[in-house]
């Protein structure tokens, strides 16, 4: 990976210019990021003209760089991404059990959070979100792809979240995917495979009935809908061989 692609280096780089008091060279951002990373006065050198690029930090004359308010905006986007990273993984410790039970307990949550998600959407989802699930909706009875039809699974739950125009719902569903991210990620991908490769028709229908319901603004029956789609799910999970 090169060094202006490592997201971590770059917050180093750049949170050392957000903490000095004035504009900062990269003589002075070498010294102040050694004791976490050894870089040359020249690599950071590189990496300055990138941000620049990216409008991340300005070079004010021979005085040094400074955080422009994207910059700004990315490290703060970077700090919550870290905490939540953290705390995903602080949880993940707390959950016991083989790997198969610690992959039921995410799947209930997400049940709880999916089924709230459905239903707010049908009276919430505007007409671009419906165009989007719409869409999604189509390109999964077209697919028999594999790793497309899983992409498209992926971007159908999205989709309804983002259609419920709730963002702590969103927040506890990123968070729900880093716990499942946390797991052993064989076992999980295996799982995930094999659900597609088996049901994956009833599946589509199941995303097809909660995206008729939501269409027609009935709540209660798209809360229905996700719920009997996640217990499915869940079903399939206790009956899988481990």
């Amino acid at each position: 990976m090169r060094l202006t692609e490592n997201e971590e280096v770059l917050y180093l780089v750049m949170k050392s210019i957000e903490e000095s008091q004035t504009p900062i060279g990269a003589g002075a951002i070498q010294r102040a990021i050694a004791s976490r990373v050894r870089l040359s006065s020249a690599s950071v050198g590189i990496i300055l003209r990138d941000l620049q690029d990216q409008g991340l930090v300005v070079r004010e004359g021979y005085r040094g760089h400074r955080l422009t308010p994207k910059g700004r905006t990315f490290l703060e986007n970077y700090r919550n991404r870290q905490k939540k990273a953290c705390l995903a993984d602080r949880i993940f410790d707390y959950l016991t059990g083989s790997e198969r039970q610690r992959l039921a307990d995410i799947l209930e949550a997400r049940r709880a959070i999916e089924t709230e998600a459905a239903r707010l959407a049908a009276s919430r989802a505007e007409e671009l979100d419906l165009r989007r699930l719409g869409r999604n909706v189509e390109e999964q009875g077209k697919t028999t792809e594999a790793r497309q039809r899983s992409l498209l699974d992926r971007e159908f739950h999205a989709a309804l979240l983002d259609a419920a125009h709730n963002p702590l719902l969103n927040t506890l569903f990123d968070f729900s995917e880093q716990l499942t991210a946390a797991s052993d990620g064989e076992s999980v991908d295996n799982f995930l495979s094999k659900i597609r490769e088996e049901i994956g028709e009833i599946l589509f229908e199941d995303h097809l009935r909660v995206l008729r319901a939501v269409s027609a603004r009935d709540a209660a029956e798209a809360e229905r809908a996700m719920a009997a789609h996640m217990d499915r799910v869940l079903a399939f999970l206790d009956r899988t061989d481990g």
